[in-house]
């Protein structure tokens, strides 16, 4: 089953771009021989797999290439005129190690932000890339393009925290988002370390995780067995009515803290104003993690 994006996607992108003379308006479809076809610097990708390239240049030697590539005029020489890949490139090196003599493209006219834009957009699209990818990809939308967390997760048919998570994954120690890379680590087991403090505890974590395939829920734990709380963030005790701060409240919310890793802040009843408790959380990812913690633990203290 195919599954169409939420957001505007490619379709959108070619839309409205500039076409070949001659066209009456529309893009130009052409087959071309791969050899004038050049590789584009926009490209996301930098993994390809060679078995899933392999069968792709199987089925293209069998049936050729069903989805043309797109591609826009570069500077021609004496010989032919040559073109710059915006997308399509896995097809491409199918298509040359499957011998074909031509491969159908659809030609349009863009700038290079036009270009960069819809190689990323093309490529996330279709869910070709690996979350660190898929993360720089992000990068440059929001940076060369000046493009919000929310106007890219509606191009792509994400969520605006899908977009905001993969983000902060470069966030993380150079090694740590390698292994995200290599598939060593999978994303959701490397996003509850970016509540971590230390880069050293992040790695030695990361590494934990790998080595024994720890889950995703468990790595959370990970993650909240070793934050680090300082004394600066000490459980604070507010009192609303000016009055000297309570001891033994003090020392629960101190307790508090110690147990959920995370600062506490109590305010104490007066009257009958209702006293407050106040538990910081770090990222969304942390949130559904305490948010699940305190759920289990209101169940298990109901059965009693």
């Amino acid at each position: 089953m195919i599954r169409k994006p939420l957001g505007r996607g490619l379709d959108a992108l070619i839309e409205g771009a500039g076409n070949r003379p001659g066209t009456g308006g529309g893009p130009a479809l052409l087959m071309i021989a791969p050899d004038r076809i050049v590789a584009s610097p926009f490209q996301p990708r930098r993994y390809f797999d060679a078995e899933k390239l392999e069968e792709l240049t199987n089925a293209i030697r069998v049936q050729g290439i069903i989805e043309p590539l797109i591609v826009r005029p570069i500077a021609s020489d004496f010989e032919a005129e040559r073109y710059e890949l915006i997308a399509g490139e896995r097809r491409l090196r199918a298509a040359r190690a499957a011998g074909l003599a031509a491969v159908p493209v659809v030609v349009h006219e863009v700038d290079d932000h036009r270009a960069l834009e819809m190689s990323l957009v093309e490529n996330l699209v279709r869910e070709d890339l690996n979350a660190v990818e898929e993360a720089r990809a992000f990068v440059r939308l929001s940076r060369e393009f000046n493009m919000s967390h929310e106007e890219i997760a509606a191009r792509i048919g994400k969520s605006r925290p899908y977009v905001t998570n993969t983000m902060r994954l470069l966030e993380l120690p150079i090694p740590v988002v390698e292994m995200i890379a290599s598939g060593n680590l999978a994303p959701g087991q490397a996003r509850p370390l970016l509540s971590m403090r230390s880069a050293d505890e992040q790695m030695t974590a990361a590494a934990r995780i790998a080595e024994g395939k720890v889950t995703a829920r468990a790595a959370e734990q990970i993650a909240v067995d070793n934050r680090p709380v300082s004394r600066k963030s000490v459980s604070r005790i507010v009192d609303a009515g000016g009055a000297r701060p309570d001891a033994n409240l003090g020392a629960l919310a101190e307790t508090i803290q110690k147990a959920l890793k995370r600062k506490v802040r109590l305010t104490p009843r007066h009257g009958k104003t209702p006293g407050r408790i106040e538990l910081e959380y770090y990222d969304d990812d942390d949130l559904t993690g305490l948010s699940r913690m305190l759920v289990v633990a209101g169940t298990a203290f109901n059965r009693e």
